[in-house]
């Protein structure tokens, strides 16, 4: 629950932040540009302005509709006619802001985007202090199918806590009736994000993870050299919320950092997220805003004036 003023200035420019490194971020998207430049410029224009990416500036192409961002070795350089998703997180003291956009590059998919940046906008419409999840997710399908696509179902939005992304509550694109009943508070942050597609409206789990995050266990046995320098380094630098190995390149040897991992998660320290694709490989067009719930009052805090 986010109540003080502390907070709420905190997430108010955390919010500003995040929405200019969003529109920054999609301005650099174009013919010939890499997954790399464009999310490390994203990452140290939030750092620049004082905060820290909330987690990696994902960069998801075409049917890769989240997850993607490039790590140690990979990249993905642009053609010029694909459909590239911009997601952008940044907190000042671990109050956060999560916010998306996509950029047609072909020209080809402008009702797909129209379709779901408008369930965004809808949804900004009708969002007021204790609003039904269910009504969000009706808003959102309603809006994308009138379009004639189809929203992604097993994609959410979701609460946010501090130095959480994650806060432990869905917001559907859909509306799920166990979801009639509940009602989002005042003192609620939480992100709205409609996925929508030319496809089936599902996404799988594939490819390698360049994103992990902490769970805050340790294995009950002792930590291996390697172990220990990666944890170490995780748990100052970032905590609970998702990072990417490329973020731990200047202080750690490359192998040091793949082999840590792999071991961390392995044992249940780490969680990491692959890339999510659309399960026939459908165009994904992805629009995001956090919300803050006051008493009187929406502050919809990615939302630049």
């Amino acid at each position: 629950m986010f109540v003080l003023d502390e907070a709420v200035d905190k997430l108010v420019r955390a919010g500003r932040i995040a929405g200019e490194a969003r529109d920054y971020g999609a301005s650099l998207v174009k013919k010939g540009a890499s997954a790399r430049e464009v999310c490390e410029e994203v990452e140290s224009y939030i750092r620049r302005k004082g905060a820290q990416p909330a987690f990696p500036c994902n960069f998801s192409v075409n049917e890769v509709a989240a997850h993607y961002t490039p790590g140690l070795d990979d990249d993905v350089r642009l053609a010029g006619d694909e459909v590239v998703k911009v997601d952008v997180g940044a907190h000042i003291d671990g109050y956060i802001a999560d916010t998306a956009v996509t950029v047609d590059l072909s020209g080809r998919y402008g009702d797909l985007l129209r379709a779901v940046r408008e369930a965004l906008e809808n949804v900004v419409r009708i969002v007021r202090p204790n609003i039904r999840v269910y009504d969000i997710g009706r808003t959102v399908e309603a809006t994308i199918k009138k379009y004639k696509f189809k929203p992604v179902r097993n994609l959410t939005g979701h609460t946010i806590g501090r130095y959480m992304i994650h806060a432990g509550e869905s917001i559907p694109n859909v509306p799920e009736r166990s979801m009639f009943y509940k009602r989002l508070r005042p003192g609620t942050l939480f992100a709205v994000e409609p996925f929508g597609t030319n496809g089936r409206g599902y996404v799988r789990e594939e490819g390698s993870a360049n994103i992990y995050s902490y769970t805050g266990r340790r294995p009950r046995t002792p930590l291996t050299p390697e172990e220990s320098a990666v944890l170490e380094v995780i748990v100052e630098r970032f905590r609970t919320l998702p990072f990417t190995p490329r973020w731990l390149a200047g202080e750690l040897e490359g192998k040091v950092i793949v082999e840590g991992l792999k071991k961390l998660e392995r044992r249940g320290v780490l969680v990491s997220y692959p890339p999510l694709v659309e399960v026939e490989n459908g165009i994904v067009a992805q629009f995001e805003h956090t919300f803050l719930l006051l008493k009187d009052r929406v502050i919809v805090t990615t939302k630049l004036d």
